[in-house]
């Protein structure tokens, strides 16, 4: 069980407090024990909240050789479409899903 104290105006968080106080070469009468310690916030899963449902794959064409990553829903493979107009019709038809 991990203790939290003050010490000099810093929250400091160990697992053995003994350990840490006698390596700080201090008592425990120098510290305050922090009874609710302010729990860090949880580090974000690097997932935005759309992506979640979502899964990478990579799509190419057979007229180059380039990597195009889109993220679909799980466990689908919809048709490859152009929202944004860059693609001509010919490397639309020329498309595949890599994985």
């Amino acid at each position: 069980m991990e203790t939290t104290f003050k010490y000099q105006g810093k929250i400091i968080t160990t697992p053995n407090l003994e350990k840490k106080l006698k390596r700080m070469k201090i008592s425990i009468n120098d510290i305050e024990i922090i009874e609710n310690p302010v729990k860090k916030k949880e580090e974000d899963s690097k997932l935005d909240d759309w992506m979640i449902d979502k899964e990478q794959v990579i799509v190419r064409c057979k007229l180059d050789d380039i990597r195009r990553v889109y993220y679909v829903p799980k466990g689908t493979r919809p048709p490859i479409v152009d929202k944004h107009g860059i693609y001509s019709k010919e490397q639309l038809e020329n498309m595949y899903y890599e994985n």
